[in-house]
């Protein structure tokens, strides 16, 4: 089974087919999104020191699915998931995760807020990568995300004075290299983008009151603004195309454009782009509701009491990492 990511998803492709005519066959259409799931919600704490935040989800099947984030004790930051049962990992060092994202079982890379990037080869998690500019005291990785021999992880690195500049990292299979680009005082915490094709990077300015929030794109080695709005840009993957959502807009990004595809009402759509195709995607609602959208009409599906940091979807199982005072995961089964 082949998994769909939140922030971040796959759907199998439409084909357009030539008869033996040689006739254009009409695109299929894409089924509206079904609603009809079984919920569970549950916390994941092997102790109950301190505080705990998950924020990365990643899985190669709904019996495989890692979660992680920083927390007070060790125990309680990488948490795997196997199908029955939820099972905490015990790195054997420091860390602070914040992002997970893997290309197979056997191929897992996890981000940190100290410097590092590990690797997950099947058997046991090691710290792989730690690489930082001269001149800077550390990296914040904010995400990661990619494909086989090409991922992306984008974050901050910082000064011991305070200063510091948004930074992209790759990997090309053999090493993760920092990309140079030009100083630019402003976080970077959302990667997507379609194997091959241009990186969209979502960003935030803290010295921009009126428009803080930015998109940027990274074409050929460079990096360019894209748009700068009050509102957060949310990146998804949906149905292998990228997909942009800004205030109540969703945007397809079409060969260097943004092109309206949806407008949603403000009254319920708080943000976010988390499902399958644009018929079949998860977000926030207003009132701490898990919202739906099928391609007619956006709905409230689980009162959450808490934000959504993240989300992983499958064919017919849904996970959501969710947040108040504490974490806890919400999983949907599709009767």
């Amino acid at each position: 089974m082949k998994p769909y990511f939140f922030l971040i998803f796959l759907l199998t492709a439409v084909l357009i087919t030539l008869s033996c005519k040689e006739e254009i066959t009409k695109p299929e259409e894409l089924p509206a999104g079904r609603r009809d799931y079984m919920w569970t919600r549950g916390t994941l704490q092997a102790d109950k020191d301190g505080f705990q935040f998950f924020s990365g989800i990643w899985g190669s099947t709904p019996n495989d699915v890692w979660v992680v984030g920083d927390a007070a004790t060790y125990v309680n930051k990488v948490w795997h998931y196997d199908g029955v049962k939820w099972s905490n990992y015990l790195l054997d060092q420091y860390a602070e995760p914040i992002r997970i994202w893997g290309v197979s079982s056997n191929e897992v890379w996890m981000v940190t807020t100290n410097s590092d990037i590990w690797k997950y080869d099947g058997a046991k998690w090691i710290k792989y990568y730690t690489e930082i500019p001269y001149g800077y005291s550390r990296i914040m990785y904010e995400d990661i995300y990619g494909y086989k021999n090409n991922l992306y992880a984008v974050g901050i690195a910082e000064k011991t004075d305070g200063d510091y500049t948004g930074i992209i990292a790759h990997y090309d299979g053999t090493k993760w290299e920092i990309i140079k680009t030009p100083q630019i005082k402003e976080y970077f915490f959302n990667v997507i983008f379609i194997d091959g094709g241009d990186i969209l990077i979502s960003g935030q300015s803290l010295l921009d009151t009126s428009e803080s929030c930015r998109l940027y794109v990274l074409k050929n080695g460079s990096l360019s603004l894209m748009g700068k709005n009050r509102f957060t840009y949310f990146l998804g993957l949906l149905n292998k195309k990228c997909y942009v959502s800004v205030g109540s807009k969703v945007f397809e990004y079409v060969n260097g454009t943004l092109e309206e595809r949806l407008t949603l009402p403000q009254n319920i759509y708080a943000g976010g782009i988390i499902g399958r195709s644009l018929k079949d995607f998860f977000c926030a609602n207003s009132g701490w509701y898990l919202g739906h959208y099928n391609g007619t009409n956006i709905e409230n599906l689980y009162f959450v009491d808490a934000s959504i940091a993240n989300g992983f979807i499958f064919e017919k199982e849904v996970f959501f990492i969710l947040y108040n005072q504490g974490s806890a995961i919400l999983h949907g089964k599709l009767n």
